[in-house]
């Protein structure tokens, strides 16, 4: 069965919790990050590989949307869904789960291969380019959450 990439446990730090008592709006974006380490490194792109000085990732779009207030004492998980892969960026999704089993926010973000001499996109190396073909298929099994390419507007 397919599954959705999950990252290990993660635990809020105080200094990340704002003056109304929830986790300030930036630290998403850390655990949303922190939470693709685990992804990144199976595919390749992990610190081995961007640490070399040649190629590395940047983000290129990242989109968070706040379902439900994390407090300080909040555990979660990121989970890790690849949307799409072209030869020099890859579509992906997250959920950031807390471990009562809701959905405390969802991310969606492009992440692009740089070749650091420009720095300019880049492709990708066929090993790692074969890796996330290889996981898009897996992860096109599964339906694609309704909230991914959603446009922003105010509700009415």
């Amino acid at each position: 069965m397919t599954k959705v990439l999950m990252s290990p446990t993660m635990e809020l730090k105080p200094e990340w919790i704002d003056q109304n008592g929830h986790l300030n709006m930036a630290y998403y974006s850390v655990l949303f990050d922190t939470g693709l380490d685990e992804a990144v490194t199976s595919f390749g792109l992990g610190w081995d590989y961007t640490s070399g000085g040649t190629h590395t990732t940047f983000t290129g779009e990242f989109r968070i949307r706040y379902l439900r207030e994390l407090h300080l004492v909040a555990r979660v998980r990121a989970s890790f869904r690849l949307l799409d892969v072209g030869p020099k960026a890859y579509h992906f999704c997250q959920e950031l789960v807390h471990e009562e089993g809701w959905i405390a926010a969802t991310g969606e973000g492009i992440s692009l291969h740089i070749d650091q001499s420009g720095p300019r996109v880049a492709p990708y190396p066929d090993a790692i380019k074969a890796r996330l073909d290889a996981v898009l298929a897996d992860h096109a099994t599964l339906p694609v959450p309704d909230w991914v390419g959603s446009t922003m507007q105010l509700r009415k």
